[in-house]
């Protein structure tokens, strides 16, 4: 499928969507807001052969009366169309995507069982496994979606977020990485955690001394392990390939070569 670029006049801004992609926002709106329309009008995608060999989805979604389906690799109706909304792709077999039929929000798997339908406010997968959910008090906990088991308990943590591979927690206004079952990978202590940036990313901790807030930069990995400790004035974004950082410490630039500090991290 030819991608066309959008006259560089019209692109105003790009950010991560509520399905974890990312979004490229125009004068126009939104992708997601414009897709959104195009469904509640019941307009899908012409599917040829061609199209459907080069998806690389273990289903594709159709639509049909404004309800979405799905087919599988020889167009044939897998799931039949009834949803209104999805949140997802299916990648493999494995995978699961969110569902919402008739307002009620729910998990669906490859063989079209449906599972948590309507019994939450809301429902976001983390991977294949848990999701988080929230309750009719707005509430947010995470549950393993096959024995609907709790793993973290709704209002543990103010806020719980999903994206790049990474579970962040939010409580009283410190962030900090989390697995799915409730294990710290870091401690709740960041008032600002980076975006992921070759497999990094940059963190601030705020310390107060009488009424002087200070800002303490560090870096850490996705696996919450310690690459610069939060003592530095400032840490630029990952740069050259992901092979530089430079810090700021007392007017003084550092420069940190990656490579030697990742691996003297794996050495402890």
């Amino acid at each position: 499928m030819k991608i066309y670029k959008t006259p560089p006049q019209l692109l105003a801004k790009s950010y991560i969507g509520t399905t974890g992609r990312t979004v490229h926002e125009t004068c126009y709106g939104s992708q997601e807001g414009r897709i959104a329309k195009l469904k509640a009008k019941g307009i899908g995608l012409l599917v040829n052969q061609e199209l459907l060999n080069g998806y690389d989805c273990y289903l594709c979604p159709v639509i049909q009366n404004g309800k979405i389906g799905f087919i599988n690799s020889y167009a044939e109706i897998v799931i039949q169309p009834q949803y209104d909304n999805i949140t997802g792709e299916f990648t493999s077999p494995e995978s699961m995507i969110v569902v919402c039929k008739d307002n009620k929000w729910g998990v669906l798997n490859t063989d079209g069982l449906e599972m948590l339908m309507g019994e939450y406010r809301s429902i976001s997968l983390v991977g294949t496994q848990y999701a988080i959910v929230m309750n009719s008090e707005y509430q947010r906990g995470i549950i393993e979606v096959l024995t609907k088991k709790m793993t973290i308990p709704f209002g543990e943590y103010d806020s719980l977020d999903y994206y790049n591979n990474l579970l962040i927690a939010r409580k009283k206004l410190l962030k900090g990485l989390i697995t799915p079952t409730g294990n710290l990978l870091t401690l709740i202590q960041y008032k600002w955690i980076s975006g992921v940036e070759y497999g990094l990313l940059r963190v601030i901790i705020e310390e107060k001394t009488d009424d002087t807030v200070i800002k303490r930069w560090g870096l850490i990995d996705t696996q919450g392990n310690e690459i610069l400790p939060a003592i530095y004035d400032n840490i630029s974004p990952v740069r050259s390939n992901g092979s530089l950082v430079y810090a700021v410490k007392d007017n003084k630039t550092i420069k940190f070569d990656i490579s030697n500090l990742t691996q003297r991290t794996n050495i402890k």
